[in-house]
């Protein structure tokens, strides 16, 4: 694959966003509409004497979109802790899109992801574009799950 930096005829794209949702449509304009957007999960703690482990379910769409450019590009993507330990990659391998002047001046990728986590923290999908060798990501946090108690005390405005 070419290198952005020494090939004159490939411009590397700028990333446009990069976010986890619920749903993604569109309207009668054609636009995208993205639904339900979060960088936060619940974990929840089940009562010890269940056996369960704690648990917070990742199942929503990772939606990244680029613009700008031109070239052929590849993007690969892992989720990762905050320790950078890949915990999963994209199965399908790389996601490839061309952009260049006209109708390709931008690409978005709309995958459905799912994923159990087992720790509080901070974790994110990474996003990395070749062949500029761009590196981006998509920030999301695992915490403890709040008592109704407390959300309620929360909602009153004290």
């Amino acid at each position: 694959m070419p290198d952005a930096h020494s090939d004159p005829f490939v411009f590397p794209p700028q990333l446009w966003f990069g976010l986890l949702c619920h749903a993604v449509g569109k309207d009668e304009a054609g636009r995208i509409n993205l639904l339900g957007i979060f960088n936060r999960i619940a974990l929840a703690g089940p009562p010890e004497n269940t056996g369960v482990p704690s648990h917070a379910h990742l199942n929503g769409i990772l939606v990244v979109g680029f613009s700008g450019g031109l070239g052929h590009f590849e993007a690969q993507i892992e989720l990762r802790n905050a320790d950078s330990h890949t915990l999963w990659q994209r199965p399908s391998g790389p996601w490839a899109f061309d952009l260049g002047p006209g109708e390709r001046g931008g690409a978005i990728l709309a995958e459905q992801v799912q994923y159990w986590l087992t720790q509080q923290g901070q974790y994110h999908y990474w996003v990395r574009l070749e062949p500029s060798g761009g590196e981006h990501q998509v920030q999301f946090e695992v915490h403890s799950e709040i008592a109704p108690t407390e959300l309620e005390q929360g909602d009153s405005g004290e």
